[in-house]
């Protein structure tokens, strides 16, 4: 499933790119078509937080996740490209049940949208730039699929190895670079067989 919608991806930009090329974005009508899709994209976006929060409550999963505060940050884009180990053993982990660490990974991603709206409002009301309204929605919408909450609520499917909690969030950095990171970890076990025999 994760890897299905990566294709995707590419929509929200060939939209922006189509709309800064032909879009009058100083037309009137024009404006309100993008405030009207950038409300309803928020509303159903909100509509699907709603429905998450509910199923996430009514499903009672008492299976518990040890989990520390960095575990429910977003990730670091440069971490990867910096060769950064982002993986900490030290760091004092908390435990909660798979309903508690869902309900907080569910916060997350609303507050996230939250600012993020307000961010592209701010701009919008400010500049009057109509492109950023439209491409956040079709980015938000085009990521769901990939969500973890949205395929195991949503979608019904089982835990596995990439919907283990905690959920190993990435960025387009970072999955760009997992491969690199893959073959260092494979390098590294190669060496240390060598120092072995």
């Amino acid at each position: 499933m994760a890897g299905g919608f990566k294709i995707a991806m590419v929509l929200p930009i060939l939209v922006g790119l189509y709309m800064k090329n032909t879009v009058d974005t100083e037309n009137e009508e024009n404006i309100l078509y993008a405030r009207t899709f950038f409300v309803i994209g928020k509303i159903i976006e909100l509509i699907l937080y709603a429905t998450l929060y509910y199923r996430i409550s009514s499903q009672k999963r008492e299976k518990t996740v040890e989990v520390s505060e960095k575990d429910m940050q977003p990730p670091n884009p440069l971490a990867s490209m910096l060769g950064i180990d982002e993986d900490d053993d030290s760091v004092e982990k908390e435990k909660l049940t798979h309903t508690e660490y869902d309900k907080r990974v569910l916060a997350g991603e609303f507050k996230q949208t939250l600012l993020q709206t307000c961010i592209i409002s701010m701009i919008h009301a400010r500049w009057g730039v109509l492109i950023p309204m439209v491409v956040s929605v079709l980015m938000a919408l085009v990521n769901k699929p990939d969500n973890a909450l949205v395929r195991i609520y949503l979608f019904g499917e089982k835990e596995s190895a990439d919907l283990k909690r905690p959920f190993k969030s990435k960025s387009g950095f970072a999955d760009m670079m997992a491969p690199k990171k893959t073959k260092k970890k494979k390098d590294k076990g190669k060496g240390s067989k060598k120092a072995r025999g």
